[in-house]
């Protein structure tokens, strides 16, 4: 349970930095190439003696997981950013959170995972609440938000944290630093032709910033594909996407300012409860 909990302190801290580094940041993509390139090192560094073992049975799966979960990283990360400056960080990561629906149905469909009465009363008021608080008006910034982002969204990060159980299930654990490693390693060579393409100089700022969202976007996914293997991601993926948007919220009050509404704080309790009840 440890690893889930790092995991969700982790992903609330991607978001945080990410929201902070709209008053510093100018470029769209130099700090998500800097982001991936830290990824990349510490996926290097957390391999270590298995860079070794290359080659050997189980490489290819790495691979091909890697690849996937690359494309579908990159893309993520970048609604995500494009999401926070047109919708607010609450309203963003919220959807982002919204996509707990996704690995979860497929722990059940695909993994065939069996939910108890707790987890599945849980997963239900976790929707409620993270429907209430979209709903409310308060979390949208006055330049208006965009529908369409927010599904793509929901869709995009939902689909990049499924990829971790699919991993885990058909992976090679030894390997697993190293699926996360080119995975972070695709989405860095991305970011870098929309670097070169949009002619985006990268600054200081982009390259702090990029610092203090990779580490903890790297060691998110790390904690997460540990947690996975002793607790069921029936349970792993609402816990884990839940939690950190009750961290996000908090952050967004506390040091942002931003504004929530009675419905909102209701929410967040359902939020705290749900939590309880999924890890009964």
């Amino acid at each position: 349970m440890i690893n889930l909990i790092l995991a969700v302190l982790c992903s609330a801290g991607v978001s945080i930095f990410m929201r902070a580094s709209e008053t510093y940041c100018r470029g769209k993509y130099g700090i998500l190439l800097m982001n991936y390139a830290v990824c990349v090192i510490a996926g290097l560094l957390t391999t270590g003696k298995n860079l070794g073992h290359i080659g050997e049975a189980g490489t290819m799966t790495a691979v091909g997981f890697g690849v996937v979960t690359g494309l579908l990283y990159c893309g993520a990360f970048i609604l995500l950013q494009w999401n926070v400056r047109k919708n607010g960080v609450i309203l963003s990561s919220t959807f982002m959170k919204l996509g707990v629906i996704v690995p979860s149905a497929l722990a059940v469909l695909w993994f065939g995972e069996k939910p108890g009465w707790n987890q599945g009363i849980g997963l239900l008021i976790a929707v409620v609440a993270i429907l209430l608080i979209n709903l409310e008006k308060g979390a949208v910034r006055t330049g208006g938000s965009s529908k369409a982002g927010l599904v793509l969204l929901l869709l995009g990060g939902g689909l990049g944290d499924a990829m971790a159980k699919f991993y885990d299930a058909y992976g090679k654990t030894s390997f697993g630093s190293f699926f996360l490693m080119l995975s972070f390693l695709v989405s860095g060579v991305i970011s870098g032709l929309l670097v070169v393409r949009n002619r985006e100089r990268i600054t200081k700022n982009e390259i702090l910033f990029g610092v203090l969202i990779g580490i903890p976007n790297y060691f998110s996914a790390r904690f997460l594909l540990w947690a996975l293997a002793d607790v069921p991601a029936v349970i792993a993926y609402p816990t884990y996407s839940i939690a950190a948007m009750a961290v996000i919220g908090a952050a967004g009050v506390i040091l942002f300012k931003e504004k929530l509404t009675k419905k909102q704080w209701t929410a967040y309790g359902m939020v705290i409860l749900a939590v309880g009840l999924l890890n009964m």
